[in-house]
């Protein structure tokens, strides 16, 4: 009750700053340049405010406090008992990937968890009030990924620590979304309208969060240009699982793009015949030709390549996404 201050009463975890400015202040290292308005420079500007959306409801705090009080550090425990640590020796090619990718995104390197699993292609990262941010594969994934697609997932995971994702997607699964076989939360009450608009507002988030990641990723690729064929790739492993299992073929995807690329904002339709991971890769093609992936990359040359603004570039991935959510 209001102006009762007993110990009892007291709950330390109501004085954890849960803002972004104060994860940025946390985690920023040397990319202060590129944060712009509270936010990272190439982060999609929907998935930024959606997730200030999620965390206005009243029924996140009793979420996050069950996330950083309890859920995240048994989960951590179980990962650190049960998996190896990615090193020169061990998994080359993850500690290769994720050292170059924190190089390229000018962040701390994460430790990379091997969890054994052969049949299993999975990735994730972990980072929260206390832990310090890390990434989970699975010995399936790489040995079944190309050094390239190593490198772009990574790159995304990485990009989901630098913009603070990781707290939101652990969090789906208590709303019934998963992404793996050791996520195991039950789905909300239907009588629960909080809970439930969490749900929805979460489930709508994670694309748009995929988007800002994609584009970690391709800032890590050693030649970005050749993100539609790595991204087809990963999609036919089957590692993308919460997505449509089919996509177009890469030859009809470029077709598609072709078209898209010289189509003014204002006059964008979307096939009918593209589904959600379809849209992802056409919005990750736009951002091949933003000037913020050439700030990024000086070493790559823009000479032939028309390059436009984040504004721009904004308006028509949010087109391309907003026709998907009819079809998703």
């Amino acid at each position: 009750m209001f102006g009762t201050d007993t110990a009892a009463d007291y709950n330390p975890l109501m004085d954890i700053d849960t803002s972004f400015a104060a994860y940025l202040n946390a985690r920023t290292r040397s990319y202060k340049d590129h944060i712009v308005g509270g936010m990272m420079d190439y982060a999609f500007d929907a998935d930024f405010s959606v997730k200030q959306k999620i965390t206005a409801f009243s029924g996140w705090s009793k979420v996050y406090k069950n996330l950083t009080g309890r859920d995240i550090p048994n989960k951590v425990k179980r990962i650190f008992q049960s998996t190896d640590i990615a090193g020169s020796m061990k998994y080359a090619e993850l500690y290769n990937a994720v050292n170059v990718c924190a190089e390229r995104l000018q962040i701390s390197v994460p430790t990379v968890y091997v969890r054994n699993a052969p049949s299993k292609y999975e990735i994730y990262s972990v980072a929260a009030e206390g832990v310090e941010p890390f990434i989970v594969a699975t010995s399936g994934l790489a040995e079944v990924c190309s050094k390239e697609e190593l490198r772009f997932l990574i790159g995304c995971e990485c990009g989901h620590i630098q913009n603070n994702h990781c707290i939101f997607n652990m969090a789906a699964p208590y709303f019934g979304i998963s992404f793996s076989d050791e996520q195991e939360e039950p789905k909300p009450s239907e009588s629960d309208s909080s809970a439930m608009q969490i749900a929805s507002t979460i489930s709508e988030w994670l694309t748009l969060s995929d988007v800002t990641s994609d584009r970690a990723g391709i800032i890590c690729l050693s030649d970005p240009q050749e993100y539609p064929m790595i991204m087809t790739g990963i999609h036919s492993k089957g590692i993308f699982s919460h997505y449509p299992k089919e996509c177009l073929a890469l030859e009809e995807l470029m077709k598609q793009y072709e078209t898209l690329h010289i189509t003014p904002a204002r006059s964008i339709v979307i096939p009918p015949e593209c589904n959600a991971v379809d849209k992802r890769i056409l919005a990750g093609l736009e951002f091949l030709n933003c000037e913020i992936l050439y700030n990024w990359r000086g070493d790559l040359s823009k000479e032939d390549i028309h390059t436009v603004n984040k504004q721009a570039l904004e308006i028509r991935c949010e087109i391309i996404l907003g026709a998907a959510k009819e079809g998703m």
